[in-house]
């Protein structure tokens, strides 16, 4: 069993190859390489502790690497696709253009700097990903500040 940081470390080093391939292959689904990558290193960190005695630490990676990185890209791919007007998955019409978005005074009221920003990108078709490094967060820290935004747009966008 590998331990303590410089185990992960070295497992890190040694599995970069499997890891870059994997993300290679479910590039252009709606995440972007480097993501990919990241979601598989964070997969390859959870299974190392996981892998059974005895079971071949290789073979057990490239059996499950794969499907911890297809799920994290289906995770962003959906997240990429959601719009501020498609918060509950609902074909009711929004109740301002994505354009007018940020510039009314309702959304200054009810969100405050980064989070306007957030929904102002989010609106004009920008990806978690791209607003995360605009702003110098993960994409999942994107994804966060959405779930907390959604509750508080819902009563304005949906009337």
């Amino acid at each position: 069993m590998i331990e303590g940081r410089a185990g992960v470390e070295a497992a890190c080093a040694a599995y970069r190859p499997l890891v870059r391939a994997t993300a290679r292959r479910y590039l252009g689904r709606g995440a972007e390489f480097e993501d990919l990558e990241q979601e598989g290193y964070l997969a390859l960190i959870r299974l190392l502790p996981r892998c059974p005695p005895g079971e071949p630490l290789p073979r057990f990676l490239k059996l499950r690497l794969p499907a911890m990185v297809r799920d994290a890209a289906e995770r962003m791919r959906r997240d990429a696709t959601m719009d501020v007007c498609e918060l509950e998955g609902t074909d009711a019409e929004p109740c301002c253009p994505p354009e007018e978005i940020g510039e009314s005074p309702v959304f200054e009221r009810l969100l405050s700097g980064e989070d306007l920003h957030i929904v102002r990108w989010i609106a004009e078709g920008w990806t978690q990903a791209d607003i995360g490094r605009r702003l110098g967060i993960s994409q999942q820290a994107v994804s966060a500040r959405l779930r907390r935004i959604r509750p508080l747009l819902r009563p304005v966008l949906f009337e």
